[in-house]
């Protein structure tokens, strides 16, 4: 069978869908990957080396009339040209459009995978979220119908959308928790010449603790929050590094300026480094990591269970879109979203603690390895969505 994954970036089909592409291959499918192909080609050549084939399909994530029935119709072109079999498609606007575009190339097996809700979803006044949320989830009751599987890896989100009438919780519905490579998340695989390396490049020096933020830069990830507590936790602990990491984003109403990110970088004690591929170092050097977001994750972020996988103490915002990997003073802290005194507090409480962090850190790999691990819960949902072999 040839089965399309589609997804928004290059980066999204090679850290998330890697174990699903062996696994399918294993059972005799052709993988082809369906998205946008990154600045530098790095991602695309990692993954070209899984012996799939990559199409590149430009797609913009925020909304855009005319690029978005651009990618509509682009997409029922290369699943009808390529005579594609079966689609599984992964996070919003993939979600939304591909199942109709697949009913479109008669295309019999359509899946969707839902890891959060996104930006559209958070509790905004702003007329124009009001406007899209009610076009998204018209779009989103099509997609369910039209779908033989429907992938949650929240059930929160699942419990959403049932509220809202759009699904029952019937044979459709596979609910998983998310998903971390903890054999490639490892911290014994990070050498001691490449954490002092990285040490030497960010300035930072042997002995200072250092706090991690991974994340989009957009203001629900908790970006201000951990700023206003690096201010107030300095103060008391000189000897400290605050480093946020991740991409800056456009055209969405809810981005960190480019002001803000400069005015960052004029702290002595904060770095802000933007887009970086090598996540699992920088997080070797950290010492705590954090995600105070308010954001509609999915229940189990990336920016929590990775550094738990790489041994770190973690601190994440008290929501159930962000705390579902926690079990609160034996893996990881939790602190109220928003509170930028709550999370210094819980920082400084790990910083004069450091037996407790080693404690929490151990625990925290410990816990992802039982309950997270990404070969045994993606055998899981692919044994679901496709039970035969080729």
């Amino acid at each position: 069978m040839r089965i399309a994954l589609i997804c928004p970036r290059d980066f999204t089909a090679y850290l998330c869908c890697k174990w699903i592409i062996k696994i399918l291959q294993k059972k005799g499918h052709e993988i082809y990957i369906l998205s946008t192909i990154s600045n530098d080609n790095f991602y695309y050549k990692e993954l070209i080396k899984l012996n799939i084939k990559f199409i590149n399909l430009k797609m913009n994530r925020h909304i855009n009339l005319i690029e978005d029935l651009r990618y509509f119709f682009s997409l029922i072109f290369i699943l009808k040209s390529n005579n594609i079999d079966s689609i599984f498609s992964f996070c919003t606007k993939p979600n939304i459009y591909s199942p109709l575009a697949a009913k479109i190339a008669n295309i019999r097996n359509i899946n969707i995978s839902i890891w959060g809700r996104g930006t559209v979803f958070l509790n905004s006044k702003s007329l124009k979220f009001k406007f899209l949320k009610i076009i998204l989830l018209l779009l989103y009751k099509l997609s369910f119908t039209l779908a033989n599987k429907i992938w949650f890896t929240n059930k929160h989100d699942l419990d959403y959308f049932i509220s809202k009438n759009m699904l029952d919780k019937n044979k459709k519905v596979v609910l998983t928790p998310n998903y971390i490579d903890t054999a490639e998340y490892d911290p014994k695989l990070i050498k001691e010449t490449t954490k002092s390396n990285l040490l030497n490049e960010l300035e930072i020096k042997y002995g200072d603790i250092v706090i991690i933020l991974v994340g989009r830069m957009i203001f629900s990830k908790g970006i201000n929050v951990f700023y206003e507590a690096s201010l107030i936790v300095k103060n008391l602990y000189p000897k400290i590094k605050f480093v946020l990491v991740g991409a800056e984003e456009e055209n969405n109403p809810d981005s960190v300026p480019k002001k803000y990110l400069n005015n960052l970088q004029k702290q002595s004690h904060f770095k802000f480094l933007g887009f970086r591929k090598d996540i699992k170092e920088l997080y070797s050097i950290s010492n705590i990591a954090t995600l105070p977001s308010y954001y509609p994750e999915g229940g189990y972020p990336r920016a929590i269970t990775e550094p738990m996988s790489m041994g770190l103490a973690v601190i994440a915002a008290n929501t159930k879109n962000c705390s579902g990997s926690i079990d609160e003073n034996i893996n990881g802290l939790l602190v109220e979203p928003r509170n930028s005194n709550d999370l210094a507090n819980k920082i400084i409480l790990l910083i004069e603690n450091p037996e407790l962090r080693k404690k929490m850190g151990r625990k925290a790999r410990e816990s992802v390895i039982r309950n997270f691990d990404e070969k045994f819960i993606i055998k899981k949902v692919i044994d679901s969505l496709y039970s035969y072999k080729k």
